[in-house]
């Protein structure tokens, strides 16, 4: 259960990172295009970071698919609450709130692995 809480650990991160980066690159879309101009055909990122533009949407992506696949795994070996796990799978689409939630699934999953712990000695 341990490396479970780790690998989603690291993935909520990794995912919370890329979402700011992705929101950045929208923003910067939004502000860089003219008048008339479709939103997306601006640069973004790509203005300052050449490919970034296209690298970041994708890398969150596919990070976004491996924190789904690691979020359920630990809800699988934890059983913790479902409707708040359905929330924490859904926090990797709003930025910021991976980092919440990660810190909600540590504070929860930890007393497991305590006892767990515990009762292996």
């Amino acid at each position: 259960m341990k490396a479970a809480l780790t690998r989603y650990r690291v993935m909520a991160y990794a995912t919370g990172v890329l979402l700011l980066l992705l929101t950045l690159h929208v923003v910067l879309q939004a502000v860089q295009k003219d008048p008339g101009q479709p939103l997306f055909d601006a640069d973004g990122l790509g203005a300052v970071v050449p490919g970034a533009g296209a690298f970041i949407p994708i890398a969150h992506g596919w990070l976004y698919l491996i924190y789904v696949i690691v979020s359920v795994d630990l809800w699988f070996r934890t059983r913790l609450n479902f409707p708040r796990m359905v929330g924490v799978v859904l926090a990797g689409t709003i930025p910021f709130m991976s980092f919440v939630a990660e810190r909600w699934v540590r504070h929860q999953v930890e007393p497991m692995l305590a006892r767990e712990s515990a009762a292996a000695r």
